[in-house]
């Protein structure tokens, strides 16, 4: 798969939200458009765990599995959006626990995939939900999943932007706090922290990147800021990093 700024370069010239999905309305129109994106099943129990999200977290794995197997074994260029909740887009599979999700995936347990069957992972505005430790072993799991050379974009807010705010003005002590705990945060990295995390992971080639660059890999997926007008995209680091090349015996 192409994953040189060149490719990308055109792609984000694009609108951030060019290819999400748009069911249509009322319950019935509903049920067909995910019936025919996911299968009947697949689609009625996703509609039943919107109601009872306990449900779907004891039926989701399995309810989910044929989907991710043809996912897997389709031609299509494999892009994991990682913990996307409902962001469905056509470029991606979203994997998230919640049930608008493409399929059923916890970031804080091993994924229910293969070794070295993605091409890329993304992974927007997530790290920062989980613990120190727990954000370890998701850096780690997608190191497992990538295929060699693979990619992962990566973005988070930035701990350096918010100090800066404090250390400037103490009218912007609220947005540190908010940062913390107004969104179930539970770890907000520094820039270098990241980067050590990244390169302690086993990642190569760390790049800090912006939101939508034309000169990053994966850029053209960035849309947080578009669906969340409350959070600039200055707030956020944005990295991407790669899998090294399997080593080749002399």
């Amino acid at each position: 798969m192409d994953f040189t700024s060149a490719a990308n370069a055109a792609l984000v010239k694009r609108p951030a939200l060019e290819g999400i999905d748009q069911p249509p309305a009322g319950l019935l129109a509903r049920l067909r458009h995910y019936s025919r994106r996911y299968g009947f099943w697949h689609a009625a129990a996703s509609f039943i765990g919107r109601s009872s999200f306990d449900l779907w977290q004891w039926i989701g794995p399995t309810v989910t599995r044929p989907h991710l197997r043809r996912w897997l074994e389709s031609d299509s260029p494999k892009i994991l959006n990682l913990g996307g909740g409902n962001v469905l887009f056509d470029r991606w599979l979203t994997a998230d626990v919640v049930p608008r999700a493409d399929v059923y995936m916890n970031v804080t347990r091993p994924l229910p995939l293969p070794d070295v069957c993605v091409d890329a992972v993304y992974s927007e505005e997530v790290i920062e939900h989980l613990p120190l430790e727990l954000g370890r072993s998701m850096l780690r799991e997608c190191l497992r999943v990538l295929k060699p050379d693979g990619w992962l974009r990566l973005t988070t807010p930035s701990l350096d932007y918010f100090a800066r705010r404090v250390l400037a003005s103490p009218d912007h002590a609220a947005e540190i706090n908010d940062i913390f705990y107004r969104h179930e945060h539970r770890h907000i990295y520094s820039e270098a922290e990241l980067h050590h995390e990244l390169t302690a992971s086993g990642f190569v080639h760390l790049r800090a990147s912006s939101y939508r660059e034309s000169e990053s890999r994966l850029g053209y997926l960035d849309s947080h800021p578009e669906r969340h007008t409350f959070a600039p995209p200055e707030w956020s680091q944005y990295w991407e990093a790669q899998k090294p090349a399997v080593a080749r015996s002399a």
